[in-house]
């Protein structure tokens, strides 16, 4: 007879550094995340973390989020406004940040979520939660090397709106003259190596807290990051042409 396994040893559980070192491990080692969160998944910490980063990356955008307020107003004929940001759009901004990780990230987990029960997985919206807020390191490394790729070229680079959208994506293969609508621009952007990265992360998350197999994890991850894609380009697209671009 077979000796039964043994029962899996309990991970020790620090708020905030445990939660920040998961995040730093994410991109590296998806699997070994998800597993220490099988009986007892997180994302409040998680996302308090990420969106205090993003905030501060954003902040750091401020410079070049200036200069394309101001070239808005310019088209607009409207005059521009001494000074930078007040305190007061600054904690706007602040909370901002917080407020547009937590919808994406409920978003993305509502959609996984019912993606997932159709495809017979087990599994509940507070793990789709975990699933996507510890892909978010990718996002955060995105806005990273965005900010050092603005930071070379200068704030006097950008001359219009499209100059602050630092791509990575399918977009730098098309020819500088074609002709692409917004819409278009944007969702060959959102395809490229740093996507198909977090991709991974995602449908390691869905095998391991889904309970799928690997076909229905990647089906489902690929999916939902297609509807995500498609969703945001389009409101990007409408927020381009708002802004003149």
């Amino acid at each position: 007879m077979a000796a039964p396994a043994p029962d899996p040893q309990p991970v020790s559980y620090t708020p905030v550094l445990t939660d920040l070192w998961r995040l730093v491990r994410a991109p590296f080692a998806p699997r070994a995340v998800y597993e220490e969160q099988q009986s007892a998944p997180t994302f409040w910490m998680p996302w308090v973390l990420v969106s205090v980063i993003f905030a501060a990356l954003q902040i750091l955008q401020r410079p070049f989020q200036m200069r394309v307020r101001d070239l808005v107003l310019q088209k607009l004929n409207q005059p521009i406004p001494p000074g930078g940001f007040s305190a007061v759009r600054s904690l706007i901004g602040f909370l901002g940040a917080g407020v547009t990780v937590l919808v994406l990230a409920c978003i993305g987990a509502g959609i996984l979520y019912l993606l997932t029960m159709v495809f017979g997985g087990q599994t509940s919206f507070k793990k789709m939660l975990t699933v996507c807020i510890f892909a978010w390191p990718i996002a955060i490394l995105q806005q990273v090397l965005a900010y050092v790729v603005l930071s070379i070229r200068g704030v006097d680079s950008i001359q219009s709106v499209w100059d602050v959208q630092v791509s990575f994506g399918a977009d730098l293969l098309v020819p500088s003259d074609a002709t692409l609508s917004a819409f278009l621009r944007l969702v060959l952007a959102g395809i490229g190596p740093l996507a198909i990265w977090q991709l991974v992360i995602t449908a390691v998350g869905l095998k391991t807290l889904g309970k799928v197999s690997w076909a229905t994890a990647w089906t489902v991850a690929i999916i939902a990051a297609v509807i995500l894609l498609l969703g945001l380009s389009a409101l990007g697209a409408v927020g381009m042409k708002a802004a003149g671009g």
